[in-house]
């Protein structure tokens, strides 16, 4: 596990002038030292885990989100394992999420099970920068309960705002097995009427 502390300052809880000036500065809270330290222990359980990079923890509406860099197939067995590390915590859920530097990637990976149309840049007349993504209406309920939240740890992870478009499209229906044989039955039997004709 690559953190941005010293490992033996993490693992002992005393740190160098070095990573407590990285707290003092605001760039990690002093409770993330706990999180690192469990991620750093939990190396010798999950393998691979050490390819994985921390980025950053943000609490939000008493869940605990986890950033991460390189997650890969990790994501359940190490949400458990945290579960059970972090419990003293009383977080209400502890969510692991898979960070990308690109904000476009982000919006995606902090939306992964909402299907986004696009997702675009914009430029304030005052030079702010925002970002703006175009969602399906039928998927606003799903956005109406993270959407606090991602715009939170977009707004941490990238100093940028995002805002939310709910266009209207058309939900497609995916067809089964069974209703394309019913299709291509129907197509043949209008086939021979039309023979007959």
């Amino acid at each position: 596990m690559q953190i941005p502390l010293d490992k033996i300052c993490v693992k002992s809880g005393i740190l160098c002038p070095n990573c407590q000036a990285k707290i003092d500065k605001g760039l990690y809270e002093k409770w993330e030292v706990d999180v690192m330290k469990v991620l750093v222990e939990l190396e010798d359980k999950i393998k691979g885990l050490r390819d994985v990079n921390y980025k950053k923890s943000i609490v939000f509406d008493r869940k605990l989100y986890i950033i991460l860099e390189n997650l890969g197939s990790h994501r359940h067995e190490l949400e458990k394992y945290l579960r059970e590390k972090l419990r003293n915590f009383n977080f209400d859920r502890i969510v692991l999420i898979e960070y990308a530097s690109n904000p476009k990637e982000l919006v995606y990976k902090l939306l992964a099970n909402v299907e986004i149309k696009s997702t675009n840049i914009y430029y304030s007349p005052d030079g702010i920068v925002y970002y703006v993504a175009k969602i399906p209406s039928y998927e606003k309920p799903k956005v109406d309960e993270i959407g606090d939240s991602v715009k939170r740890i977009f707004k941490i992870l990238t100093r940028n705002d995002i805002y939310f478009e709910f266009v209207d499209y058309p939900k497609y229906k995916k067809i089964n097995e069974e209703e394309k044989i019913e299709q291509h039955i129907d197509a043949n039997q209008l086939d021979k009427l039309l023979k007959q004709i």
